[in-house]
């Protein structure tokens, strides 16, 4: 009994602690063109997920991660095959993106071109990486 007490508290602790350091992560809007062409415009907290999914129904993840200081110039956005019934989530790549810049492409297959429109601080304006 004392160690169920004690692993349920532990995993309160974590989920608020995880919680609490996404509520001030900066903000960052992706803009993604497909392999199919279409565009869709992203946005997920900073090592958070954004989602999208294709034409032919397979899902894709982006998890922007800032590598710099305020201005946050400098974004590698991971690219992912989300889980299916059928597999298992997969890496496909990353890429570094300049805020601001022209789309770049992935050298994954399949290939999608990737922009950060921009970084924003969270609601409430506190950051954990100024």
């Amino acid at each position: 009994m004392r160690k169920t007490i004690t692993f349920i508290a532990f995993a309160v602790l974590f989920t608020t602690s995880v919680a609490a350091a996404q509520a001030f992560a900066p903000l960052v809007t992706i803009r993604v063109t497909l392999p199919d062409g279409r565009t869709e415009e992203l946005t997920a907290a900073e090592s958070g997920l954004a989602r999208v999914t294709a034409k032919d129904g397979t899902e894709f993840g982006f998890r922007p991660t800032i590598l710099d200081s305020k201005p946050w110039n400098r974004v590698v956005v991971a690219i992912f095959r989300t889980p299916s019934a059928a597999a298992p989530s997969q890496l496909l790549g990353e890429v570094e993106v300049k805020t601001g810049s022209a789309a770049v492409e992935s050298r994954t297959s399949p290939a999608f071109e990737i922009a950060v429109v921009k970084v924003s601080p969270p609601p409430g304006g506190a950051t954990t990486n100024e």
